[in-house]
């Protein structure tokens, strides 16, 4: 029984002495020093902290779509028309006799030129096409970041201010530079 009690109040010691030891201002009361002697240091009170805010610039790609028509296969028509004309020449050169031959060679060619043409047009569906185009160009944005914390401390009296990357909590240690004045 008696070593569960030792053994219960060195936990409670031990936990009492965490604690306090959690605390970087180590129990004593507003301005007191709180020396570590191997390093000088001590903690100093916070009294404020204010963030920081920083622009930050950035460039964001904004892509620009836009639909076009154009014609389609005109140079095929072109070639067909050519070639009907041409195929059509010579039917109506070989269906014609004596003055008549010209105008069916001449007629011939026109016929067959409109037909080749047509022929061309109808194998290929619609003249124009539907084409997307697209252009990237970038804007350029701003946001803001967090920089920082601005902190207001006490210590022995005396204020002061300092820039912190994070936020500090109740305490943060400053430096004490002790020497001989005169």
């Amino acid at each position: 029984m008696n070593s569960r009690i030792l053994a219960t109040g060195a936990m409670i010691t031990l936990a009492l002495s965490q604690a306090a030891m959690a605390d970087p201002g180590h129990g004593r009361g507003r301005g007191e020093r709180g020396w570590d002697r191997d390093r000088d240091e001590a903690y100093a009170r916070v009294i404020d902290v204010q963030p920081l805010y920083e622009q930050v610039r950035y460039s964001v790609p904004v892509e620009n779509c836009w639909v076009e028509g154009r014609e389609r296969g005109a140079s095929n028509r072109t070639s067909a028309a050519i070639v009907g004309g041409a195929v059509g020449a010579l039917i109506g050169n070989n269906i014609g006799r004596g003055e008549g031959r010209r105008a069916a060679t001449v007629g011939g060619a026109f016929v067959g030129a409109v037909l080749g043409s047509q022929a061309a047009r109808d194998a290929r569906g619609p003249r124009y096409e539907e084409v997307q185009r697209c252009q990237t160009r970038y804007e350029e944005r701003y946001d803001e970041r967090l920089a920082g914390y601005r902190v207001t401390y006490d210590y022995d009296g005396r204020r002061g201010v300092t820039r912190l990357p994070y936020e500090p909590g109740r305490y943060i240690r400053v430096a004490v530079d002790v020497h001989p004045l005169g």
